[in-house]
């Protein structure tokens, strides 16, 4: 007799997907069929921008005119599916492991090596066993449905971050941290100034290297060393 693992998805559902696939396709192409009547009567506002595009738009004439408009539409529709899909967080969960998924990268962690899992800022956090954090990110899925799944494979969910009460807030020339680590913060907070995602986590993932764990709320930034199980 064969044991069958079981899994647990989250995220998006299959019925979402297809949700996602139809809608923003359909409704690009129903507002691509329209855009030259669209055009014309948005000329008649006397605050309306972009008059140029808009009057080029409107001339367009003949019964070819709304097909390739809805064409457009269908794929403006569909590219903005596919960023949707791109940008939601997917997790597979079993009693072995958690995978997850978004923006076409894919991350897994082994259950022992997650230590405990909570919702922190609206953020998915994932601790080690050295209290330091593996993951984060924001998900689709409901604060309960996520304890749920995570309790019913065995993970240790938490109501908060069990490290709460130990971040402080990072200021330039942090005397408590190393040169080092301070250089990692100042370069952070320019990236996340302005709004680079992806190096901001690039410098978390350094700054844990060196034991430090970073939390942030809004621009600011709070950090604490870890080194101990949650």
């Amino acid at each position: 007799m064969h044991n069958v693992m079981e899994f647990t998805e989250l995220g998006l559902t299959r019925t979402d997907k297809t949700v996602v696939w139809t809608f923003f396709p359909v409704a690009g192409a129903a507002v691509g069929w329209f855009l030259p009547k669209l055009a014309h009567w948005a000329l008649k506002l006397p605050w309306v921008p972009f008059e140029g595009p808009l009057k080029l738009v409107s001339s367009l004439q003949g019964g070819w005119v709304s097909f390739a408009t809805a064409a457009l539409g269908a794929l403006v529709g569909g590219w903005i599916s596919l960023v949707a899909m791109r940008e939601t967080l997917q997790i597979r969960l079993s009693d072995q492991e958690v995978n997850l998924r978004i923006r076409g990268k894919e991350r897994s962690f082994k259950h022992g090596e997650v230590a405990a899992v909570f919702v922190d800022n609206k953020q998915l956090v994932l601790l080690g066993t050295d209290g330091q954090v593996l993951y984060r990110e924001k998900p689709e899925t409901k604060r309960k449905k996520l304890a749920e799944a995570f309790t019913r494979h065995g993970y240790d969910w938490r109501e908060q971050d069990p490290f709460e009460g130990e971040y402080s807030r990072w200021v330039p020339g942090c005397p408590d941290l190393s040169p080092s680590a301070n250089a990692l913060f100042a370069a952070r907070e320019k990236a996340i100034g302005k709004d680079e995602k992806e190096d901001a986590e690039d410098l978390r993932r350094e700054l844990s290297k060196l034991g430090v764990t970073v939390r942030d709320e809004g621009k600011r930034q709070y950090w604490r060393m870890h080194g101990r199980k949650p």
